[in-house]
């Protein structure tokens, strides 16, 4: 059986869909659900990594665990580096425990492929292999996250699978404060307001649609054998703040308004993920274009955001 911890985030409804679709058996975890994952027959489980109990209850059958809780972003910047540590690593720690206790053996965790290089110069496209320097919060306990694991797999032979996924995109994404570029541009339109651009729109991140995100998590959990993966999930393909937007201006028919602010100092200013180790260890690559991705995006909210 497969836990997905997280289940009723973004990634965590489309993965458990997915592997509802092809007959795996599911425990989905998450602090609260939205009405239709009970309707897929998985097993539900209400909770965080802070409640011991209920994880302990939720790991029962559990073979493989798909780790994707977290509470913070990059936009955070250090403001609450204390907070995020008391949130997600220590409890993630006390999880990592409860995983090795009860026989868990497969851990696939999502970590950052932006947050936890830091700044790269010039264009590169980046492997696994790059320095880790991240400059904000969230990108240092990622990083604390996957060392921990590492931790595990050394001392208690838990395999693991660690996916540094670019920025994810698609249907169903809402807005989150610091996190999540596309939702929050498309709903900054749909309210008629000028949608935000920090510095010059020159930062480059890397986009992935969904479904391919959540294939390289079913393959991740599916690889036969014994793993000890770190893996980039990406299009390997810079994109500009600007070129998202002329994308979505395209998808949607309608002109976005642009209001410029100071760069933040906590924002990794390009980055795109070398994805052939994904190619090779995972057998995967990514499918769905940036352009289809956007009108996919676009088309699943309907007249009202389309139009403007």
């Amino acid at each position: 059986m497969i836990g997905v911890f997280g289940a009723n985030g973004f990634i965590g409804q489309h993965l458990v869909r997915r592997l509802a679709r092809d007959g795996q058996a599911v425990t989905a975890v998450a602090r609260r659900f939205d009405p239709g994952l009970d309707s897929l027959g998985v097993r539900t489980v209400a909770g965080d990594l802070r409640d011991r109990s209920a994880m302990r209850y939720a790991l029962e059958g559990v073979d493989t665990v798909v780790q994707l809780m977290g509470t913070s972003t990059p936009a955070q910047g250090i403001a609450q580096s204390t907070q995020d540590i008391q949130d997600n690593v220590i409890p993630h720690v006390a999880f990592l425990r409860e995983c090795v206790d009860v026989g868990v053996r497969r851990f696939v965790f999502l970590s950052s492929g932006g947050a936890v290089y830091g700044p790269v110069p010039g264009d590169r496209v980046i492997p696994e292999t790059h320095p880790t320097r991240p400059i904000s919060s969230h990108g240092v306990t990622k990083l604390m996250m996957e060392h921990f694991i590492r931790l595990h797999s050394h001392l208690d032979d838990l395999e693991h699978v660690i996916l540094r996924v670019a920025n994810p995109y698609g249907p169903g994404q809402v807005v989150k404060a610091g996190q999540g570029l596309i939702p929050a541009l498309l709903d900054r339109q749909a309210q008629g307001l000028p949608v935000t651009v920090y510095g010059d729109g020159s930062a480059a991140r890397d986009y992935v649609y969904i479904d391919d995100v959540v294939d390289a998590i079913v393959r991740a959990a599916a690889l036969p054998g014994h793993e000890e993966l770190t893996v980039n999930v990406g299009s390997g393909r810079h994109r500009t703040v600007l070129d998202v937007i002329s994308c979505l201006e395209e998808a949607t028919g309608s002109s976005f308004e642009i209001e410029k602010l100071p760069a933040r100092a906590t924002d990794v200013d390009r980055i795109a993920l070398d994805v052939r180790l994904a190619e090779r260890a995972l057998r995967w690559t990514p499918t769905v274009g940036f352009a289809e991705g956007v009108r996919r995006t676009v088309g699943a909210l309907g007249p009202r955001t389309a139009t403007g």
